[in-house]
């Protein structure tokens, strides 16, 4: 019986050494993802957006934190569907992917505040394609972002992609430029304090700056501009999108 019951804890901590060893792995693939991931955006880089969308199909049948790979798989498509829009049949196309992908991380991990902010911007991006769905989007758009707000108020994302969608909102549906500069300060101020984030995600940083750029260009008012798109420069001097964007004002 003695011989047994030894046979049952070695076989039990065998099983649990090995769990350990697949998260650790899991975990290990993700934060390597996420530089990857930082890398595209940097460039803009659709191949490598494509490339990684491979790894991460292939690391979502471990089956560990399927929720949180899901999120990332979305978010890959969402930046190859926003990255691609002037392609309106390769944009159509990943921003549904994007969209399948993050119900799955809903409905896998429903308290993840990252997920809903995702959905409702990709919910934003789907109205591109199809302007019939303007209600039925907008409503739900418009409580994913709350909910978000609520699982995690202090979560820098959610604030910056609230500010996406106000800026492209008129103001008669809630939305608004100056509206959409208040939630990108407030996210800029969350970013500061934000720490390391280990395996979640942990990206904005400078596109916040962007986003508050693009913002005063819309008010017209160019020189304010300009000054974030340097400051997300100063975050991330390899930001792409700041690089391209000040290269358009130099030749207007």
């Amino acid at each position: 019986m003695k011989k047994v019951l030894f046979v049952i804890v070695v076989t039990l901590a065998t099983i649990g050494i090995r769990a350990e060893e697949k998260t650790t792995t899991v975990d290990k693939h993700i934060l390597a993802i996420k530089v990857e991931q930082q890398e595209a955006v940097n460039k803009g880089d659709i191949e490598k957006f494509k490339e990684i969308s491979s790894k991460l199909e292939r690391l979502s049948t471990f089956g560990d934190k399927e929720w949180l790979v899901n999120y990332y798989i979305a978010l890959n498509s969402y930046r190859i569907g926003t990255i691609a829009y002037d392609d309106k049949e390769m944009s159509e196309k990943y921003i549904e992917s994007a969209k399948e992908s993050i119900q799955k991380s809903i409905k896998g991990k429903d308290d993840f505040a990252e997920s809903h902010a995702l959905f409702s911007s990709i919910l934003g991006m789907e109205l591109g394609f199809k302007p019939q769905l303007g209600m039925t989007n907008g409503i739900k758009s418009g409580k994913a972002i709350a909910k978000a707000k609520k699982l995690d108020p202090e979560n820098p994302r959610v604030y910056m992609i609230d500010g996406t969608g106000k800026l492209y909102t008129p103001k008669m549906f809630g939305g608004g430029i100056d509206k959409a500069i208040k939630l990108f300060e407030k996210a800029a101020e969350l970013f500061k304090k934000e720490e390391d984030r280990g395996i979640y995600p942990d990206w904005g940083k400078e596109e916040v700056y962007v986003w508050l750029g693009n913002a005063y260009r819309e008010k017209k008012e160019d020189s304010t501009a300009i000054e974030f798109y340097k400051k997300a420069l100063e975050v991330n001097p390899d930001c792409g999108w700041a690089k391209e964007i000040l290269k358009e004002i130099d030749l207007e």
